[in-house]
């Protein structure tokens, strides 16, 4: 009896009951309704979520007993779907950022060990979206990775290391292709503007 009573704690330990009930209520809405009911949903289950965010399907959240302190997501950002998310560590998302599609923020990493197990200690690193950032579909950002101020990160990549801000990133590992303005002279110019 003992047994089974550790099992049960082990699998359950960390079982987030606001955000089964959170995820429960939101599969009544397909995924192009209710986008903001998703922020208050996320809101609800112990999430910081400023004004005006958008989430255009549940994300896929795994992490500890702690989880709702390690998220946070500033105003008027959006989601897009099919996202997921790892809070072994913090993820700082700021405002005005837009995720794309199948993205991938991962906090959680491993030490190498020995052949037996090569996957060791647990030593995850916090991920940080700053302000008007953009991630395209299916980015991977890894651990202890932090996305510069109105930087762009194609899709399909894969970030190892900091992106400065106002600048494009594409490729695995993500490398910086283009640097990019402050006030938006590249989208000008690429349109016949002035």
């Amino acid at each position: 009896m003992q047994k089974l009573k550790q099992l049960l704690r082990d699998e359950f330990g960390v079982f987030q009951w606001r955000w089964q009930l959170a995820q429960l209520l939101m599969v009544l809405f397909p995924i192009n309704v209710g986008n903001r009911f998703r922020a208050v949903a996320l809101k609800l289950a112990g999430f910081r979520i400023g004004h005006g965010v958008l989430i255009r399907g549940m994300p896929t959240i795994i992490g500890p007993n702690n989880w709702g302190t390690h998220l946070s997501i500033g105003r008027y950002s959006t989601l897009s779907v099919h996202i997921f998310i790892d809070l072994a560590d913090t993820i700082a998302i700021g405002e005005n950022v837009s995720i794309g599609p199948e993205t991938l923020l991962i906090t959680g990493a491993h030490e190498i060990a020995d052949s037996p197990r090569r996957s060791g200690r647990l030593t995850p690193k916090p991920i940080r979206l700053c302000d008007g950032s953009w991630l395209g579909a299916r980015c991977t950002i890894l651990p202890g990775v932090t996305i510069g101020e109105g930087a762009v990160v194609a899709a399909g990549s894969v970030v190892v290391k900091d992106v400065p801000p106002h600048t494009l990133v594409a490729g695995i590992p993500a490398i910086i292709k283009k640097q990019l303005s402050e006030i938006g002279e590249d989208h000008i110019s690429q349109k016949g503007g002035v």
